[in-house]
């Protein structure tokens, strides 16, 4: 007759039998063999922890150098030559009275509050024509001036103002003061000559300069 062998493995809890169930070898392994798959689990996660704390980390400093700046500009062309402004003398009333001339709206960008200076660039208008205009020069000051808007946040300096014409000089003159730092600090001006029954017919032209500055 073959002999048999077989063991029986106890666990023992504080020294006592789990039961009175002997645990065979076969089922001692099944049990680890379950534990396995949890083990892993576990690791897997611990390693995923890991490498989700891991970080690194980089950094600069963004630098901006600013430049005072200014410009001026006419909003009907976008840039320091705006469109001639015309004035046409056709009866006597017009000679006696003036003409005045359609508005012109200028636009200061500056990073600093401002002034604008306006001036004519001659003492007396270029003529183009058939009479004799040495003999009767028209003068700088024959041309006035109005503000008819102002949006820069300063104020018009005297002469000038909002509800009467001033002349104008072949000399820089203050018209406006104290104007706030922005991107569309606009104003607008009106002009009005009165050339009198002296001069011969013909073209007149006289160009107007507008100087800002920041204060």
């Amino acid at each position: 007759m073959p002999a048999v062998f077989s063991t029986t493995i106890f666990v023992l809890t504080n020294g006592q039998q789990t039961g009175n169930k002997p645990i065979t070898i076969a089922t001692l392994m099944k049990k680890i063999l379950m534990l396995i798959p949890l083990c892993m689990l576990v690791y897997t996660a611990v390693i995923a922890q890991n490498e989700a704390n891991s970080s690194s980390g980089a950094n600069h400093a963004a630098v901006l150098a600013l430049s005072n700046g200014i410009d001026i500009s006419y909003m009907t062309t976008g840039d320091g030559s705006g469109q001639d402004a015309i004035m046409s003398f056709k009866t006597p009333n017009d000679y006696t009275n003036g003409v005045t001339s359609a508005s012109q709206q200028l636009r200061v960008r500056s990073n600093r509050t401002f002034k604008v200076a306006v001036r004519c660039d001659a003492n007396t208008f270029a003529y183009e024509g058939n009479g004799n205009q040495s003999l009767n020069d028209m003068p700088t000051d024959a041309l006035w001036l109005k503000v008819t808007a102002n949006n820069t946040g300063g104020s018009v300096k005297a002469p000038f103002s909002t509800s009467n014409f001033a002349s104008l000089s072949h000399s820089n003159q203050d018209l406006l003061v104290d104007g706030s730092n922005g991107g569309n600090q606009t104003f607008s001006v009106v002009y009005k000559c009165t050339p009198g029954f002296n001069l011969p017919a013909g073209t007149y032209s006289m160009n107007v300069v507008y100087t800002a500055t920041q204060e």
